[in-house]
């Protein structure tokens, strides 16, 4: 009967109203949240087929609702260094636990939200509960273990931690040195030799001495010797020496000041220490920061690199979703990549709790790309994308929602009237 399917129509519109209601609110009181994706509702009409002519039976209607993850939202600046957002195509990917082997990934999920903060041990942690992963990187840069990573497994993922970026220190391995060496001690049968100490750092941060020994060869006021030999002394050991000669002998009192021969190639000369440590002296081009004038030894420009240990002082994540650690005396180094994971059709992704989605079928499967690669968006450091959800638009489908309801539940109570008519005919 055409007047009970009428009713079973308006039934069926009222349950798709209030799930599209109860999408909307979702939509409005998640407005504020870090990464949320809005719920969108489609209706498709139910077909009885039990039509014929003169008779006409309703089917009803459906909703059909969809979580329009490829909508992206915008993108605001943050405080927080390890506060990230994608400019682009893309996901993060985060496990629901710290510790997490999980190669199959049923605990690793995918997010746009990423408003991350360390915890107590350190980890990257999201508002969620979830914890940010990326490939280790080695003191070179390169990811722990060699060769690519796997890109379409979880297999060489691990938690984003701070707790390990304690604090560094960096062997010296360069000294460069500039002076000037008295001319006049190459004047003499029986000349001194003199010495000069120089700082270095150890690869475990300690401060040690060099000793740059300066051995000048005898010779006389009318065929001065213009000679030098350079040692460098580790704790009473000659490491290392070179054998300078100045071209032109003094006339008056004006020496010459360049180098003729010298036993480095290009002016560096490359020592083992006694500890194994390896350090380079570099004296200049063809050891151009040496000169010979006058009686004075005046040391030059002295540099090296190198730091002594400090603490980590903060972190900075580029574009590329490599994480630096920058520590107090300066040096930076590369500890993580954060990868972003790209599916062939993100609104085809499973939802789960925390704005987080899972790889389906109907997603299609996941690929890890470096940021800004391929289909892959870049990654922002401090920055954060809000949620997609325009509060403008969602009002008006309430007083859209709220319409269709009551033209509804009018069916509903007019088909009941009709009810009641036939009702009192059989009296």
């Amino acid at each position: 009967m055409s007047i009970y399917s009428a009713m079973n129509s308006g039934v069926s519109g009222l349950a798709a109203q209030s799930a599209k209601f109860g999408a909307i609110s979702d939509n409005i009181s998640n407005s504020g949240t870090v990464g949320y994706k809005r719920t969108g509702a489609q209706f498709s009409t139910l077909v009885t087929g039990s039509s014929s002519a003169g008779t006409y039976s309703a089917g009803g209607v459906v909703a059909n609702l969809q979580t329009e993850v490829s909508r992206s939202g915008i993108i605001s600046r943050s405080t927080y260094a390890t506060d990230l957002a994608i400019s682009g195509n893309g996901f993060f990917v985060v496990g629901t636990a710290a510790d997490s082997n999980d190669i199959q990934g049923t605990s690793r999920l995918l997010t746009r939200a990423g408003a991350f903060r360390p915890d107590d041990n350190g980890n990257l942690i999201n508002s969620a509960g979830y914890y940010l992963q990326g490939w280790p990187l080695d003191n070179n840069g390169q990811v722990v273990g060699g060769g690519d990573p796997s890109r379409t497994s979880f297999e060489d993922l691990q938690t984003v931690t701070l707790g390990a970026l304690t604090g560094t220190a960096e062997g010296t391995k360069l000294i460069s040195y500039a002076a000037n060496l008295p001319a006049s001690m190459t004047t003499t049968a029986a000349p001194q030799s003199f010495s000069t100490p120089i700082d270095y750092y150890t690869p475990l941060g300690f401060t040690n001495k060099l000793e740059l020994q300066w051995v000048p060869t005898g010779g006389t006021a009318a065929a001065p010797s213009n000679s030098w030999t350079l040692n460098v002394v580790d704790n009473g050991t000659v490491v290392g020496s070179a054998n300078i000669t100045f071209s032109d002998g003094i006339t008056g009192t004006q020496p010459a000041g360049r180098i003729e021969t010298i036993s480095v190639l290009g002016g560096v000369l490359d020592v083992t220490l006694n500890s194994g440590q390896q350090i380079s002296l570099n004296l200049g081009a063809n050891g151009s920061g040496l000169t010979q004038w006058g009686d004075q030894y005046v040391p030059g420009t002295i540099s090296k690199d190198g730091a002594g240990y400090a603490p980590l002082e903060r972190v900075e994540i580029g574009e590329d979703g490599v994480l630096t650690a920058i520590y107090q005396n300066g040096l930076r180094q590369a500890a993580y990549k954060i990868p972003v994971a790209n599916v062939t059709n993100p609104d085809g992704l499973t939802r789960v709790g925390g704005n987080a989605f899972q790889v389906s079928r109907a997603s299609g499967d996941f690929y890890l790309w470096d940021a800004g690669t391929g289909p892959a968006g870049s990654i922002d450091g401090s920055a954060l994308e809000a949620s997609n959800v325009d509060i403008a638009e969602e009002l008006t489908s309430i007083i859209e929602t709220q319409r269709a309801y009551s033209s509804n539940a009018k069916i509903i109570q007019t088909a009941d009237e009709m009810m009641d008519e036939i009702t009192r005919l059989m009296r």
